[in-house]
């Protein structure tokens, strides 16, 4: 979701069995006066895990800090960020499975204990020394679960999933978002935009910003030829769509690895992995074996629909 425009639990539509439960626990931490306890939360990428910091943020009027896990890979990286933080501040360690898995364990007994360890001299002149760190919270966001070290994951006191958004939730968003921007769209455009949108937050927001600069040239512009012009060849589907679905069609053996596809649409494996695959998988337009992705028989009239369009 668009951090600029949602700042309270208010703003933030649909996950309301996620809501209600984070209203619950920061009601309870400012009760208790204490720090909001550390957070994982997991799933596509889209999904409102970065709003949902901020929101916790605001909600106790503190500092949020964003960190990218890719950026954490030595332990002196650690060290600057644990010696540099604030009290009560909320530390957002977004994509924390690219975290540098011995800078993992500096994290430990800092979420633990609020104290740092380090290790001061070599070799046998080597002392353990404990720094002792404010209250803060750490929040992290990841789309690849499994990728996390058990130890980590057992330190967060609550962990939420982030999936896609149900049809409704989707609707009721896209409505925010150009009520929001003055966007006028009557329900059928609403609907092509769902569609499009494939129950991610932030595919909707994106849509709704290309269209109020298309409609701000153009007024009369219609969705369908908006949506045609910023890759959308069929319904929900794009040219990346297209490509995934064709080189798996065209495929003798059946099924194809992903180090394969990749060389055949010319993708890298984690936009397969995470923006063009889930979708595929959830309607079943794919499968995935133990030796390799397959389209089904739904996929291949999908293709051929989209072979039409084109």
């Amino acid at each position: 979701m668009a951090l600029n425009l949602i700042n309270t639990l208010d703003d933030f539509i649909g996950k309301n069995e996620v809501k209600e439960n984070i209203k619950v626990y920061i009601n309870s931490c400012k009760q208790d006066h204490r720090s909001f306890e550390h957070c994982l939360i997991y799933g596509l990428p889209g999904t409102g895990k970065t709003t949902l910091a901020k929101i916790i943020a605001n909600e106790f009027q503190t500092k949020l800090r964003i960190v990218q896990g890719s950026t954490i890979q030595k332990p002196i990286d650690v060290i600057n960020i644990l010696l540099s933080i604030e009290e009560k501040e909320i530390l957002f360690i977004d994509e924390i499975h690219a975290v540098n898995i011995k800078c993992l364990e500096l994290f430990y007994s800092a979420m633990e204990e609020n104290s740092l360890d380090l290790n001061i001299g070599k070799d046998f002149n080597s002392r353990l020394t404990r720094i002792k760190l404010p209250n803060f919270t750490i929040i992290g966001a990841t789309t690849i679960y499994g990728k996390l070290p058990q130890p980590l994951v057992d330190r967060f006191g609550i962990i939420i999933n982030f999936n896609e958004y149900s049809e409704n939730e989707i609707r009721k968003i896209i409505e925010f978002y150009a009520y929001k921007l003055c966007v006028l769209l009557d329900n059928e455009e609403i609907d092509l935009i769902c569609l499009a949108s494939k129950g991610i937050p932030r595919i909707a927001y994106k849509l709704i910003r290309r269209i109020y600069d298309f409609r701000l040239d153009n007024s009369k512009i219609k969705i369908q030829e908006i949506l045609k012009k910023i890759g959308y060849i069929y319904n929900e589907f794009d040219i990346n769509d297209y490509l995934y679905l064709k080189a798996l069609s065209q495929n003798d053996d059946d099924t194809l690895g992903i180090k394969t596809i990749t060389q055949i649409i010319g993708i890298d494996e984690l936009t397969i992995t995470l923006k063009i695959e889930p979708y595929l998988l959830r309607k079943k337009y794919i499968v995935k074996t133990n030796k390799g992705r397959r389209i089904t028989y739904d996929g291949k009239m999908l293709l051929e629909n989209i072979k039409k369009c084109i």
